[in-house]
């Protein structure tokens, strides 16, 4: 059974133009998990806008639910960190990429930004801390387990190869005999 981490990224952006204050705050709540092969990151962005001038008036939009599937293969692992700084201290998944190319399809519209390249950091609640080690876990497997399938794939013999490699091997009762 798959673990299903729930995660929120945070933006704050806030401008000054004028005799008008805009602040916009965008929340992705989203949903990570692992399913065939494929890490899944389904997410949806609630935005508020402020605007502080003659009137303030505040916007509310919710928008639809996007999915992005991401090859397991592209990632080199995950784990779970305390992150004190920048404040509020908060709980975090790290996932870190194999191939830079590996979040770039997280980066679009949706702009769910990260500080590197490599990296993709996912805030976590106090709560989702242990089904967020779990699935981190859940991911190692998963990469030693392709890992493990690449390399038997390429160390793969033949039939009549894999007849005459055996018959070569030491038998038990040659261990003896010097």
């Amino acid at each position: 059974m798959t673990s299903a981490v729930p995660f929120l990224i945070r933006r704050v952006h806030s401008a000054i133009r004028g005799p008008e204050i805009t602040a916009t705050k965008e929340d992705f709540h989203g949903l990570l998990r692992l399913a065939g092969g494929q890490l899944v990151f389904q997410w949806s962005t609630a935005r508020e806008v402020s605007r502080v001038g003659r009137e303030i008036l505040v916007a509310r939009d919710l928008g639809p639910v996007q999915e992005v599937s991401l090859p397991v293969a592209g990632l080199a692992g995950a784990r779970v960190r305390w992150r004190f700084l920048p404040w509020p201290p908060r709980w975090q998944l790290v996932l870190r990429a194999a191939d830079l190319r590996a979040f770039r399809a997280l980066a679009g519209e949706a702009a769910l930004l990260q500080e590197h390249p490599a990296e993709l950091v996912l805030d976590l609640r106090r709560s989702d801390r242990a089904i967020a080690r779990e699935f981190a876990a859940e991911l190692d497997f998963a990469l030693a387990e392709a890992s493990l399938q690449a390399a038997e794939g390429q160390v793969e013999l033949s039939p009549g190869e894999s007849s005459e490699a055996t018959s070569q091997l030491p038998r038990p009762s040659d261990r003896g005999s010097v």
